[in-house]
């Protein structure tokens, strides 16, 4: 996987560019242009931008401000500018809080509501888990190495602060990045088209995300 990894890196200079989105030049209160903001099952869920002094681009972040979504729905906004089968997604987000399942996390080949790829970060869980959303159904992507019976791998993920993820999604090859440091590496055939990349949340999770970056590749 090394050597594909090493590959693919001197291919990503031949990319396609990238759009970069800090949220800063629109007005807080409205929703960002160029998105769309879907939830499973439906409900009246809305996304704003808000102005945040403590965001990493001192300026506006995107948040989930619906008060009163349900733990089961799983809100999803989503980047309608690219389409892309491979590519690199890097966002940042602060988890501030919610209800008793504080999870945010990012999506790429995203077709509908119910097919894409997720990859969760749990405080209350203590875990990142990258996932295969298939008509519906999450369905945990096996990660080489980790311990058995374990589903993804164990990270302490806290209330108020701020992280850095990036993905890089080639083929069936994902690689994540946290905090600027390799994560882990996983290979999965499930879900092998292009589609859109987005930020997510669980239920009455309040998340806040900055800095979102798609460069596709392909």
């Amino acid at each position: 996987m090394r050597a594909y990894w090493a590959a693919a890196t001197i291919l990503s200079f031949f990319g396609f560019g990238a759009d970069n989105v800090n949220f800063d030049g629109v007005k807080p209160g409205t929703p960002p242009p160029n998105w769309s903001f879907i939830a499973r099952p439906a409900n009246n869920v809305r996304w704003e931008v808000r102005h945040d002094p403590a965001a990493p681009s001192r300026g506006n972040v995107l948040e989930k401000v619906t008060p009163g979504t349900m733990d089961g729905d799983n809100p999803v906004a989503v980047f309608d500018k690219d389409e892309c089968r491979d590519g690199d997604l890097s966002v940042k987000f602060r988890i501030d809080g919610g209800g008793r399942a504080r999870t945010a996390g990012i999506v790429w080949r995203y077709q509908d509501p119910n097919n894409y790829y997720l990859l969760h970060f749990s405080v209350d869980q203590k875990n990142i888990v990258l996932f295969s959303v298939r008509n519906g159904r999450y369905q945990p992507v096996p990660i080489p190495g980790a311990k058995p019976g374990t589903v993804g791998v164990p990270h302490d993920i806290r209330v108020g602060q701020w992280y850095v993820v990036k993905v890089m999604f080639r083929g069936s090859q994902v690689r994540v990045l946290f905090g600027n440091r390799r994560l882990f590496e996983a290979d999965d055939k499930q879900l092998d088209l292009s589609g859109r990349t987005g930020v997510w949340t669980r239920g009455r999770t309040s998340a806040s995300f900055d800095d979102f970056r798609v460069d596709k590749k392909g």
